[in-house]
């Protein structure tokens, strides 16, 4: 939590994600999101591809892939999350 409001930097971005994305972007993002964090994917947390319809997998673009590491990351799910700590 941030000492200034109180919530979580995760929480934070998620409300920045959806002032600025549109909402079918935001929507399949967040259930990318969930779907990767409970396992629905298929395989490990955050190591596949969601399982998208067409329609999902065209508003699924580069950015919003980009925007997925940063949740997952910021979430602690990715599997390089703990190897971006800088070594000692």
């Amino acid at each position: 939590m941030t000492e200034e409001t109180g919530r979580a930097p995760l929480e934070l971005y998620v409300e920045s994600l959806r002032a600025r994305l549109p909402a079918a972007q935001f929507i399949v993002l967040m259930r990318a999101f969930h779907a990767c964090l409970s396992g629905e994917t298929g395989g490990a947390v955050g190591l596949t591809r969601p399982r998208l319809t067409p329609d999902e997998q065209e508003l699924f673009t580069p950015e919003i892939q980009s925007e997925m590491v940063a949740l997952l990351t910021l979430a602690g799910a990715a599997p390089f999350a703990s190897a971006a700590e800088p070594a000692a």
